[in-house]
């Protein structure tokens, strides 16, 4: 059950720091995502975006403590009831209507904007400028389709 919770969060977090629009639409809980929302998820999921960026062993280690450490935030600002639904969400495969069925609070969705902002940034401070120049050509290409 830990491991697709593991794997929902991983994915948010690589689309956060990848710039993807998907994190404003989760935390926006109940508005529906948008379709390029979607192919963004697709893409970062089956891990095309960050094979192209030819990341170092150390700025995967560094992106997976990254990683670990919002989702300690990120469970830390939800309820005992929120934790529970939403694992038991994600091990159905809904992660959309995880989210959506959390009720967050107007303070719990702004604490969470925060958490991943801050994990955006972290994030694109651990990639080189080459690496950031990658990424906005691939941003930019995204936004084209």
């Amino acid at each position: 059950m830990f491991r697709n919770l593991n794997r929902g969060l991983a994915i948010a977090v690589l689309s956060v720091t990848l710039g993807a629009v998907a994190i404003p639409s989760i935390v926006a809980a109940q508005s529906s995502s948008t379709p390029s929302s979607q192919t963004t998820t697709q893409q970062h999921h089956r891990g095309g975006g960050w094979k192209q960026l030819n990341l170092t062993d150390a700025q995967k280690q560094q992106l997976k403590t990254l990683h670990e450490n919002t989702k300690q935030q990120v469970q830390a600002v939800l309820t005992d009831d929120q934790r529970a639904k939403l694992a038991a969400a994600i091990q159905s495969g809904d992660r959309k209507g995880a989210w959506k069925s959390l009720n967050l609070t107007t303070e719990q969705k702004q604490k969470i904007r925060d958490i991943r902002k801050s994990s955006k940034e972290q994030g694109l401070a651990i990639l080189t400028p080459e690496q950031k120049a990658q990424l906005a050509q691939m941003r930019a290409e995204h936004h084209r389709k």
